[in-house]
């Protein structure tokens, strides 16, 4: 393997070490909001008259499903590299850091009292830079970047290489 291969390849797997650190953050903290919804209401099942907001409608569940796909793409990426795929997840985790970062504004903005309005946090209450979703967000980010710099090492070797 040449520098720019064994440097790509490097990159890839902190693209997979972030991501799953991600995705094994936001189940676990998914987890116990299940856990503590279903002490509080015996089901994971009820959605109207909650004072707690189910997990299945929160954020939160959508930011863990886009973890899980991210990282499953960045495995496959990790063991057969391509520039159009890598590509296709950059913008992808440039659509999930638009998706945290528009739930932490509004997460603020509720905690602020700029508007009303039912929660969307899992954490309502909580100083925006606490929650869980602002975690998830940063590495979205961090995971965006990798991404980004990723495809321009896919693109740089590509172009050497043909």
């Amino acid at each position: 393997m040449n520098d720019m291969t064994t440097r790509i390849r490097s990159l890839l797997f902190l693209q997979v070490a972030l991501l799953f650190g991600g995705m094994v953050f936001a189940w676990t903290n998914l987890f116990s909001q299940f856990a503590n919804f279903n002490a509080l209401y015996g089901t994971i099942f009820r959605i109207e008259g909650c004072t707690v907001p189910n997990p299945f409608l929160t954020p939160c569940f959508f930011g863990s499903l886009g973890f899980v796909a991210a990282v499953f793409w960045s495995v496959r990426l990790w063991q057969s590299a391509s520039t159009r795929s890598e590509r296709y997840l950059r913008n992808f985790l440039a659509g999930c850091s638009v998706f945290a970062l528009s739930v932490v504004t509004l997460e603020t903005m509720q905690y602020y009292k700029l508007i009303g309005g039912a929660s969307v946090s899992c954490t309502p209450g909580a100083a925006p830079w606490t929650t869980p979703c602002f975690t998830g967000m940063l590495v979205f980010l961090f995971a965006f970047i990798v991404s980004a710099i990723a495809v321009r090492l896919l693109s740089r070797a590509a172009t050497i290489g043909g």
